[in-house]
C-alpha cells in the first residue's frame, strides 16, 4: 500500500520521533548534544517552525514542534542530514544514523497537548534512566519548571494551558507531570489513531483535518519553490542550472524537487528539465537527501 502524503498545516502541533538507526545510539557524549540543538536553532531560524517541548533519549529524540509555512521535511532533512554527517566524520563510521523516516503525527491543540508534553518529558523515567526527572539534564522539563530554558524553546505557550499566571502553571504543571497516562494514550501518542496514524484528536476535528487535505501543503507554484529555495541558500537559479558539479547544488535541487513531488507541484521529470539535469541524476540526489533524513 503506498505511503499517505504527510499532513502539513501551517501552525499544527507536532508529535515528532526519530530514532537511532537499528535503535543504536546517536549520541555518544554531551558534546554531541550540543552539536545536535546548534544544529537545530539553525533548522528553527531557516524554516520558521518552533519547538515547545524535547527530550534527547540516547538512541531516539522526541519533539513537540509548531509547525510554520514550510513543511517539516525541510526542516527534518536539514537537521538530521547534517548531524548524520558531524557524528560520521566524528567516529569514522559510514552508514545511515537514522532509522527509516522520522514520525510526525499532528495533534489536535487542546485536547492533547498537555498529554503529548507529559509523554514526552516522562521519557527517561519510562526508559529506567533516572527516578526522578530532576536528574535528566537532556529535556525541557527543567524550562518547565524555573530554570531558563534554551533561547530556541518556547515554553509560554504550554504553560498557559495550565494556569493564568506563571507560578500557578509552575505548579500546576509539576503536579500534573507525575500522574500516570493510561495505555491507550500512551499508545496513541507513540502511534497516532487508529484509523490514521498520521493524526491525533476527536473526530470532528479530524474530519476537518482530513477533509482539507488537499490544502494543507504549501499553496505554491515551481517557480515559488524555486525561489524560496534560492533565497534561504543564498545562490541563483542560473548557479543551480549551471554545468557545476558543486554537492550543495545537487542538494539544492533535490531538496526543490522532494517539495515539488511530495507537494504534488511537479514530476522529478520537470523540475529536471528545468534545470538542465538528466532525470537519473536528480533521482539519485533525491534518495540521497531522503536517506539522510531517515
Amino acid at each position: 500500500m503506498p505511503r499517505k502524503p504527510r499532513l502539513h498545516l501551517p501552525g499544527g502541533f507536532y508529535h515528532v520521533i526519530l530514532r537511532g538507526n537499528g535503535r543504536q545510539a546517536i549520541y555518544f557524549d554531551a558534546a554531541d548534544r550540543d552539536q545536535w540543538e546548534a544544529y537545530l536553532q539553525q533548522g528553527l531560524t531557516r524554516y520558521g517552525h518552533r519547538i515547545h517541548a524535547y527530550c534527547w533519549m540516547t538512541n531516539h529524540v522526541h519533539m513537540a514542534i509548531q509547525a510554520g509555512t514550510d513543511p517539516l521535511a525541510r526542516f527534518m532533512a536539514f537537521l538530521a542530514s547534517n548531524y548524520a554527517r558531524f557524528v560520521n566524520r566524528k567516529t569514522g563510521r559510514p552508514g545511515h544514523l537514522f532509522e527509516r523516516r522520522y514520525r510526525a503525527i499532528l495533534v489536535q491543540q487542546h485536547s492533547y497537548l498537555k498529554e503529548l508534553l507529559r509523554y514526552i518529558h516522562m521519557n527517561p523515567m519510562r526508559a529506567h534512566m533516572v527516578e526522578d526527572l530532576a536528574d535528566y539534564p537532556w529535556s525541557s522539563h527543567h524550562a518547565y519548571l524555573q530554570e531558563a530554558g534554551a533561547p530556541w524553546l518556547t515554553v509560554d505557550c504550554l504553560l498557559q494551558l495550565f494556569g493564568a499566571t506563571l507560578p500557578a502553571a509552575r505548579h500546576c504543571y509539576s503536579q500534573f507531570i507525575g500522574q500516570e497516562q493510561s495505555a491507550a494514550m500512551l499508545g496513541l501518542l507513540r502511534q497516532g489513531a487508529a484509523e490514521d496514524d498520521r493524526l491525533i484528536g476527536d473526530d470532528a476535528w479530524v474530519k476537518t483535518v482530513l477533509g482539507k487535505q488537499n490544502s494543507l501543503g504549501m499553496k505554491t507554484t515551481l517557480d515559488e519553490l524555486v525561489q524560496g529555495a534560492c533565497q534561504r541558500h543564498n545562490v541563483t537559479e542560473s548557479m543551480l542550472s549551471s554545468s557545476s558539479r558543486k554537492r550543495a547544488y545537487s542538494n539544492i535541487r533535490a531538496e526543490i524537487a522532494l517539495a515539488a513531488t511530495e507537494q504534488r507541484i511537479a514530476s522529478v521529470t520537470e523540475v529536471a528539465r528545468r534545470f538542465g539535469r538528466a532525470h537519473s541524476g536528480l533521482s539519485r540526489a533525491m534518495n540521497r537527501m531522503r536517506d539522510s533524513a531517515k
